[in-house]
């Protein structure tokens, strides 16, 4: 699945205001190589276990993405 810019900067601005979390910040520990440091101090203890589980495993992350949820999901993040 690849989105353009403008697609992947709606889902960030959506994301971020449904979950408080700031994605900006996250993108940008994620291009610096910090992303576990940003992950452990702002999600929960099994939420940061259960998305580096998805992060690591390439086969896992696209068959999530390719569930009937994430693309409803991915739907309405772009809609706003």
């Amino acid at each position: 699945m690849n989105l353009s810019d403008e697609q992947m900067k709606k889902i960030l601005k959506n994301a971020s205001k449904k979950t408080g979390v700031d994605v900006n910040k996250m993108k940008s520990a994620a291009e610096n190589g910090k992303l576990d440091d940003f992950i452990g101090k702002n999600l929960s203890g099994e939420a940061s276990q259960k998305l580096k589980s998805v992060l690591s495993d390439k086969n896992t992350a696209e068959k999530l993405l390719s569930t009937p949820e994430a693309k409803e999901l991915l739907k309405n993040l772009l809609k706003g």
